[in-house]
């Protein structure tokens, strides 16, 4: 196996690490790093360190701003938490869509100039969130400059690109060019999320709940998710950022208010989870509620649900029809006898969830953790070094046109 290096860009507002896991950006960079180290590759990572927590494993941690730069740009004042608020009630701050805070300029700067340092021609750069980090890869201007797992808005046309689901592959070609007949490209590929088997406690015998584990937004389908329980007079566990109760008992979003869910007895708020928390309520569930209402580019909720052991009940567009396997004779037709081989449902309206909650009961936890394993870390990284291979190729035709790039056949 071929071994290359790496220059690994972090985040602006939070430090890289596994405290920091509902992140997606941030735990996506930490378990890069994890699966580049495990195959041996030479991996540099620039970002800010947490005092409370240890950065991911690389071959060098190059520390680019620090969490006092954080809390200053992003904090409230409030010194219990390191980035300086309490991020477990409320979402992230980050300045993606505003104008860019001092730390954040200090962090392009700082990035690029140290890699400018350590960097080679045929070193990769990887670019974790997309467009944002475009000055840092235009000030170093490397051939091999990749988005290593596009689940987000923004993506750059003319980077080397690994999309989670072939929605948001196809959603981003047709942006790019609308109203055209769009070619694609050899050397993208499709990469699904990745889970640590580390973080996941899988459970054969499970509780007497049913979770929605998301932020607390109405676009993530937390409506959905209780009117379908309470239809059947079922308990819904409620966890997540960004909620409240207030002073009537109503659970609600802190801003804008788009929803709230009045008192009732089949529901439990317990708020935002830490990691060994969300292992354990999520093993013990007898399905996950994943019913976004928008088109989800990858979701790494479901993917842990089922290597929990745990059915996942969702939409069907966005990741879904992807991930979740169609079932030939549909829901409302199922046979009963196959239902251990189901690993979700993908539904429509709240009938479909409402018969989805029934069913997940008579599903089999075995079966659909064995189905979930293809995204556990230690196989979806082949998927990666096979990539990373092919763009070498690539790049070496690009530097010597004796040597062949797409066309290149090894053996007979």
């Amino acid at each position: 196996m071929d071994k290359y290096t790496f220059h690994v860009i972090g985040n602006s507002h939070l430090p890289i690490s596994k405290h920091y896991q509902s992140c997606a950006f941030t735990i996506k960079h930490y378990r890069m790093c994890e699966m580049l180290m495990s195959l041996g590759h030479t991996v540099y990572t620039y970002g800010a360190k947490s005092n409370i927590s240890q950065p991911p494993p690389c071959t060098e941690f190059i520390e680019t701003h620090t969490v006092q730069d954080i809390a200053r740009d992003f904090g409230c004042g409030d010194n219990r938490e390191e980035i300086g608020y309490q991020w477990e009630k409320t979402n992230f701050i980050h300045d993606y869509s505003n104008p860019r805070k001092p730390v954040t300029l200090k962090f392009y700067d700082n990035a690029s100039r140290e890699i400018n340092k350590r960097k080679q021609d045929n070193h990769f750069l990887l670019c974790m969130q997309g467009s944002y980090h475009t000055p840092i890869a235009d000030a170093v201007g490397l051939f091999l400059t990749c988005e290593p797992g596009i689940g987000y808005r923004g993506a750059v046309e003319k980077r080397f690109k690994a999309f989670e689901s072939s929605y948001i592959q196809n959603f981003s070609y047709a942006s790019w060019h609308p109203y055209e007949c769009i070619n694609g490209s050899y050397y993208d590929r499709i990469i699904p999320g990745y889970a640590d088997s580390a973080d996941i406690s899988f459970k054969e015998k499970k509780g007497d709940y049913y979770l929605y584990l998301a932020r607390i937004i109405k676009r993530k389908g937390i409506l959905t998710a209780y009117l379908a329980t309470k239809a059947i007079g079922a308990k819904l566990i409620i966890a997540g950022q960004g909620g409240c109760i207030d002073n009537r008992g109503y659970l609600r979003d802190e801003y804008p208010q788009e929803f709230e869910i009045p008192p009732d007895s089949n529901w439990e708020y317990i708020g935002y989870q830490d990691l060994e928390k969300r292992k354990e309520v999520m093993a013990n569930a007898i399905a996950l509620f994943s019913p976004t209402e928008y088109l989800e580019c990858f979701a790494n909720s479901h993917v842990e649900a089922m290597l929990s052991g745990t059915t996942v009940i969702t939409t069907s567009f966005g990741v879904y029809p992807g991930t979740i396997p169609d079932y030939l004779d549909g829901m409302h037709h199922l046979n009963k006898n196959k239902l251990s081989e189901v690993v979700g449902f993908k539904c429509n309206t709240l009938q479909d969830f409402v018969d989805a909650a029934k069913l997940a009961k008579q599903t089999s936890p075995e079966f659909i953790r064995k189905y979930g394993e293809r995204f556990l870390m230690d196989n979806v990284k082949y998927e990666y070094q096979k990539w990373f291979d092919d763009l070498m190729n690539v790049y070496e035709s690009a530097i010597d046109n004796t040597q062949k790039g797409w066309h290149r056949i090894l053996g007979r």
